[in-house]
């Protein structure tokens, strides 16, 4: 596989010196909830606030001012364990599953009044250095071969889904595009098979996954993705699996997914590959495990649910650190039916007619969600590359 070139190294430390100066018949709930506070003292996260960057303007949303991190302050968006002492049946997570995980499999019946405009929000604006760092690793990778109308795709079983973008493959499912909405995506910059390539993920998959080699003198996934499709971008989604990798310190967790997560964004890049990362899903109540850990060190569903906020922050402050693409689907999930997630508590809910559905009843959907942002990122993304 090709390495980092002389060519890529020399764009990308320019570019660092110039920016260092799823059913029940239950009844649905009714709509949208009201949105909670809390003090600041409340919502104090486990790792340290991020400071800025000397290039994020805070009234405008970017992978520096990720909405997600800096506006959901809800009964169900603490990245302090301390908060798992008040858990119990009934608390204010468990009443958001309680009321709507068992319908979330009809969420396009919802009713709730979506606002594409916010739901768009989390399709993040590149800011000056984010804009020329996509840029120079689009250059560097044109010289190495890379197909500017080609994304891969690289994740777990998030990615893996059909619902994800493949719709909107060539006769691979049902589309519905408002034409306000149509006119935001960039579905004819893209070959028609980009949506249906193979994709570097895998049902279960830690952020280690796409760079361990299959077998002995085999490639990575990830390789194997580049050599077969070269693409000139990728979007990435880990974090739901790593979550719940491990619960004996909340540290060695986000530091070992930061370390994973940078690896891919460091292998993308030396192939000339922009990486696009993505914030995580909320996760709800899956089956299998109580909501209440046992122990201070135990699993379960609320800790989950703290640790994937955590790691999902990790992933927005890697962007900010690296000057990356940031999809922030935490965000525009938030006023979904139990977040967009289905009645697994773990997989995004869908509309029935499948996942390229993108009016309003789709919108009420997780992965219809999920293809609207990324598909509007991957515009800006291409804007910025091609400048």
């Amino acid at each position: 596989m090709s390495t980092r070139t002389p060519l890529l190294c020399l764009v990308v430390a320019t570019v660092a010196l110039i920016a260092a100066g799823s059913a029940s018949h239950a009844e649905l709930p009714p709509g949208p909830r009201p949105s909670t506070s809390a003090s600041d003292s409340d919502l104090a996260p486990a790792n340290p606030v991020r400071v800025s960057r000397v290039d994020s303007d805070p009234a405008t949303y970017s992978a520096c001012a990720a909405p997600s991190v800096l506006k959901l302050h809800g009964v169900d968006d603490s990245r302090d364990l301390a908060s798992l002492a008040s858990c119990a049946p009934g608390d204010g997570w468990a009443r958001i599953a309680d009321h709507e995980q068992t319908v979330a499999l009809r969420c396009a019946a919802a009713g709730r009044p979506i606002d594409v405009a916010r739901v768009l929000e989390g399709a993040l604006p590149l800011d000056p250095a984010t804009s020329a760092h996509v840029h120079a690793v689009f250059r560097a990778g044109q010289t190495l071969g890379r197909h500017a109308d080609v994304f891969g795709l690289v994740g777990d079983s998030l990615t893996v889904d059909a619902n994800f973008v493949r719709p909107f493959g060539p006769g691979a499912g049902h589309v519905v595009l408002p034409a306000e909405v149509q006119r935001l995506l960039p579905l004819g910059r893209f070959a028609a098979d980009s949506f249906t390539l193979p994709r570097a993920a895998k049902v279960g998959a830690r952020a280690t996954w796409p760079l361990a080699p299959r077998g002995f003198r085999q490639g990575s996934p990830l390789e194997e993705m580049v050599a077969a499709q070269s693409p000139a971008y990728a979007v990435v989604l880990y974090g739901p699996n790593d979550a719940l990798w491990r619960t004996d310190s909340l540290e060695l967790l986000t530091r070992g997914f930061d370390s994973a997560l940078t690896a891919i964004v460091d292998a993308l890049e030396a192939r000339g590959i922009v990486p696009i990362l993505t914030t995580i899903p909320k996760h709800m109540r899956e089956h299998g495990w109580p909501d209440c850990a046992g122990s201070p060190t135990g699993g379960g569903n609320e800790r989950f649910n703290v640790q994937t906020a955590v790691l999902s922050a990790d992933v927005a402050d890697l962007a900010c650190r690296r000057h990356l693409p940031l999809i922030d689907l935490r965000w525009s999930l938030e006023p979904l039916l139990d977040h967009g997630v289905g009645p697994d508590g773990v997989h995004l809910s869908v509309h029935p007619a499948g996942g390229g559905v993108l009016d309003a009843s789709g919108l009420e959907c997780g992965y219809n969600v999920r293809n609207l942002v990324t598909l509007r990122e991957l515009g800006r993304v291409v804007d910025a590359a091609a400048w």
